[in-house]
């Protein structure tokens, strides 16, 4: 093959990948994906100082990891909701009989009495998990933001927005499934993102059906808070942040959930959806606003193959922060988790089996041991260093490196 044939061959492949639609991991065919690979490779020894062959070959291969099911995905986990919100769960997928909504608790912080219309699981904090990452690379055009974009400056501009809140509450809803022609309507609020079913099951791992995930989402996004809600906040030059607690005075939901059926068989029954995740309500802006000063962490998709318990109990206690070792009073755990066993026996056991030694099997914590406090039974925890956070969702275990194609730029 001479370089001129070489360089023919180059610009075909990079025409044809040029013309897969952003975010290319979803539009891609992995086989294919994989022949011009192969095919580039060949050509190396005639385009090796080609730079632009370079970047091609680059971007291919970081396309085909994502496509390839040994990428370990992982997603920005929003700090706010992980803090202050306490799961209140079916057992067993029944009704607890001694849960009465609007549940309620006093926040530790502001010692404000928060409030919950409904159940909430570690399944929708794994939503959440999902439309955080989406939202932030719709936000960053394809990419992570690389400079925060604050929308509120202090606790004032926050009471301000939920007064103006307050006083809209008769506005229009944006309805719960649209067409084609009503999303030019979506498209003009300020903080939405799409996504589709296939995001779900990519970002979570999870082979759920489309009217599971649909069914998930409408949970998620039906569930009201008044909540003393942690937002980080930043000073003049915008380099000094601090995390100030907001005592939210009205119900608010996280978002508006509207859904396009893409694929529908002939009886009905929808097989594909597309979602739009709309922030139109003082929670949802004050959620957006976290994620937009970077006020997240990072999980890796196989937390979701964890217990629940297991789950929130890493997202509460020890997610956000770097503490090599952590020690919790039992009674502390009881509250924060809403345990309701009255049996200190049991609850111990069950703490044991069904949080803490799945955390350990799973790498998340190294050790824990059970001792005699001040204030009655405390647990050491002790955890292994927590990486330092990676622009990006793809973890490869085998070279460390991350890349990230994400959301395409168009909503």
């Amino acid at each position: 093959m001479t370089e001129q044939e070489a360089l023919y061959f180059f610009l075909k492949i990079k025409s044809e990948y040029d013309s897969i639609p952003f975010p290319k991991y979803r539009n891609a065919n992995l086989d294919d994906l994989k022949e011009k690979y192969e095919v580039l490779k060949e050509l190396k020894v005639h385009l090796k100082d080609n730079m632009a062959y370079a970047r091609l070959e680059n971007s291919i291969l970081q396309t085909i990891k994502k496509l390839s099911p040994s990428g370990n995905w992982r997603n920005v986990s929003e700090r706010g909701i992980n803090k202050s919100i306490p799961p209140v769960i079916k057992k067993g997928g029944k009704i607890e009989t001694n849960i009465h909504f609007p549940f309620e608790w006093e926040d530790k912080h502001s010692k404000k009495v928060c409030s919950i219309t409904g159940y909430w699981n570690a399944r929708h904090l794994m939503a959440m998990d999902v439309i955080s990452y989406c939202f932030l690379l719709k936000t960053g055009g394809n990419s992570l933001p690389k400079e925060v974009s604050p929308i509120f400056e202090d606790i004032e501009s926050i009471k301000l927005r939920e007064m103006e809140m307050q006083q809209c509450f008769d506005r229009s809803p944006i309805p719960s499934i649209v067409t084609e022609e009503d999303v030019p309507i979506i498209k003009n609020q300020k903080y939405y993102v799409k996504l589709s079913d296939k995001d779900f099951r990519r970002f979570t791992g999870k082979e759920m059906s489309s009217n599971e995930i649909m069914n998930l989402l409408r949970e998620t996004s039906s569930v009201e808070f008044c909540l003393s809600f942690p937002v980080r906040l930043f000073r003049g030059d915008r380099k000094d942040a601090k995390e100030r607690w907001y005592d939210m005075t009205i119900f608010s939901r996280l978002f508006e959930l509207a859904s396009i059926n893409i694929d529908v068989r002939k009886d009905g029954v929808v097989q594909s959806r597309e979602y739009y995740i709309v922030f139109s309500t003082i929670l949802g802006e004050l959620f957006v606003h976290n994620l937009l000063t970077f006020n997240f962490d990072w999980v890796d998709k196989k937390l979701y193959n964890l217990p629940q318990s297991a789950q929130i109990f890493y997202r509460h206690f020890l997610l956000h922060n770097n503490f090599s070792s952590i020690q919790l009073n039992l009674d502390t755990i009881i509250n924060e988790m809403n345990f309701l066993d009255k049996n200190i026996t049991n609850l111990i056991k069950n703490l044991e089996l069904n949080t803490l030694e799945p955390l350990k099997r799973d790498g998340l914590i190294l050790s824990y041991k059970e001792t005699e406090g001040l204030q009655g039974i405390k647990y050491e925890i002790k955890r292994p260093n927590k990486k330092k956070p990676d622009p990006s969702g793809v973890f490869n275990k085998n070279d460390n490196k991350v890349e990230d194609e994400g959301i395409g730029k168009e909503g």
